[in-house]
């Protein structure tokens, strides 16, 4: 396992491919780079939330309050105090973070089973929403306008959707670079063997809260973080969009068609859900009220049938079985060869 992280990162394949996504803004009619750039958001707030959700297995329904803190902290910061928003973005991590550490701290404290765990998580989230709507200085239910992108760097602001662009593909590759690295540290390997017994874990000697409050803190920062980039790419910080405990459930959607625990599962499940919903969305949505809602829905039933485990692991499987069939003949062949 350990070499995996490092074979990624000597991996001509992975590079070329990141290179070659960086070339998108310069072929990408402006609608299409619109679905490229929000699918890199996903891929982003997909990979933070399989720490949390795939790789430790708690299935947190929280991640929309650390979007919200990122979105919308940074931004009333900026508005209200003049605090620039690179700082902001820190800031409101950090915030972030703490809530993330409270959250465990609370699950250690009262033993909570995974549906308590999800309950109690979105409790968080509903209450970061209304906390967010009822605050004048978040700006309250009418939201929060940002200043123009005017493409200075220094003020957080990226001139184009061509930096926007590389910006999320930035955050969305550092996301994946993180889940293969937990996947590869001891902290991984604690968290799969508490995800899988917990009991068991804690009667070897794994630390229970330190392992899942590590987990948590790093996932709730990248996903405030991206938050933040994302707010500047919209403009405009929409509370019931970005606060609204309905963005996890999404979120939690990807990663689970992708593949949990898996550093390139969520990616896949962006690429595949993100521009389904907004391509079907143009092309339906003017036909018949819902009728896009009712075949994105009917996708993605029959692809959780089709691979109930994930995307990822269902592809694993079937080039693993043709590599194995393959190895199978050649045996054979080497067997029933004169002299062999």
């Amino acid at each position: 396992m350990k070499s995996d992280f490092f074979t990624v990162l000597r991996s001509p394949v992975f590079w070329g491919g990141i290179v070659l996504l960086a070339l998108g803004p310069f072929v990408l009619p402006s609608y299409y780079l619109h679905i490229a750039t929000l699918t890199l958001v996903y891929v982003a707030l997909a990979s933070s939330w399989n720490i949390v959700g795939g790789i430790g297995g708690q299935i947190s329904l929280a991640h929309s309050l650390f979007v919200g803190t990122g979105a919308v902290l940074s931004s009333a910061l900026l508005l209200k105090l003049g605090i620039n928003m690179w700082l902001g973005m820190l800031i409101s991590a950090c915030v972030a973070g703490l809530m993330g550490a409270i959250i465990s701290f609370i699950d250690f404290r009262f033993r909570l089973g995974h549906l308590s765990f999800a309950l109690i998580t979105l409790a968080f989230a509903e209450m970061g929403e209304i906390i967010v709507i009822g605050s004048e200085f978040l700006g309250g239910a009418s939201g929060l306008f940002l200043p123009k992108d005017k493409g200075d760097f220094l003020a957080f602001q990226f001139g184009s959707g061509q930096g926007t662009f590389w910006v999320m593909l930035t955050l969305a590759v550092v996301s994946i670079l993180v889940n293969l690295a937990v996947l590869n540290l001891p902290l991984g390997f604690y968290l799969r063997t508490i995800r899988d017994n917990e009991a068991a874990a804690q009667a070897i000697g794994v630390n229970i809260l330190r392992n899942k409050t590590i987990a948590m803190v790093i996932s709730a920062m990248l996903t405030s973080v991206v938050g933040t980039a994302y707010a500047r790419y919209l403009t405009f910080v929409d509370p019931y969009q970005l606060a609204s405990p309905v963005l996890t459930v999404e979120i939690v959607l990807i990663a689970t068609v992708g593949g949990l625990g898996k550093a390139f599962g969520p990616a896949l499940g962006a690429v595949l859900l993100i521009p389904l919903g907004e391509i079907l969305r143009g092309k339906l949505g003017g036909v018949l009220p819902g009728l896009h809602y009712f075949v994105y829905g009917a996708v993605v039933i029959a692809v959780i049938l089709a691979s109930p485990r994930g995307l990822l692991p269902a592809a694993q499987s079937m080039f693993s079985f043709g590599r194995n069939d393959k190895k199978k003949k050649a045996t054979k062949t080497s067997v029933a060869a004169p002299g062999a």
